[in-house]
């Protein structure tokens, strides 16, 4: 799959991770970091749930998660009119990323920053729209998964929010993320198997 630049550089989200593990290890999870104020959302899924192990497991997070954002009134009409999302084309791109939050593939290459900026001169994102991309996203998670790849992913929402909305709206960026220049890294595994962890 040929993949396009958004801009003469290459960028990619350095997510996280190290702290989203120390925060999972500390017995802090998506509803009491308080690095973002999301609405209250429950923390765990019911224990028949498996945890986010394959790609397979990302494309239907992010399918599930996509769907109901379409359709939400709060948030709906930033994906489907402001932005004109295309969501077939749309997943992929998704699900590289957060196969690179969660596993660090190195799949995701896009400056995620200048994308939410480019929306935001459009339409004015607003705190109300990020608590509700994160309300969604948590209960989505919820659903679908339980455990430390789950968790990883409320965190890791919770850290990219808070980042996000800081630096669209003019506020001081988050410690917890940085832009970087990375090389693009291709796909290496087929879907439905497990992303390589390091």
């Amino acid at each position: 799959m040929e993949r396009t630049k958004d801009s003469e550089f290459t960028k990619r989200v350095d997510v996280a991770e190290p702290v989203a593990r120390t925060a999972l290890n500390s017995g802090r999870t998506a509803s009491n970091l308080n690095a973002y104020e999301p609405h209250q959302t429950p923390t765990t899924a019911p224990t028949d749930r498996r945890d986010i192990a394959t790609r397979g497991d990302i494309l239907t997070l992010v399918e599930t998660f996509y769907t109901k954002a379409f359709a939400d009134e709060t948030i709906g009409l930033i994906f489907t009119e402001v932005a004109h999302m295309d969501l077939p084309r749309h997943m992929p791109i998704m699900a590289d990323f957060w196969q690179t939050v969660l596993f660090k593939a190195g799949l995701y290459s896009r400056n995620a920053l200048k994308i939410h900026f480019d929306i935001h001169a459009k339409e004015a994102l607003t705190l109300e729209h990020f608590n509700r991309w994160l309300q969604l996203w948590t209960n989505t998670v919820d659903e679908l998964f339980a455990g430390e790849k789950a968790e990883m992913a409320k965190v890791q929402a919770h850290l990219i929010a808070g980042s996000l909305h800081r630096r669209v709206t003019g506020r001081p960026a988050s410690q917890y993320s940085t832009i970087s220049m990375r090389p693009q890294q291709t796909r290496q595994d087929q879907p439905g198997q497990a992303p390589e962890a390091g």
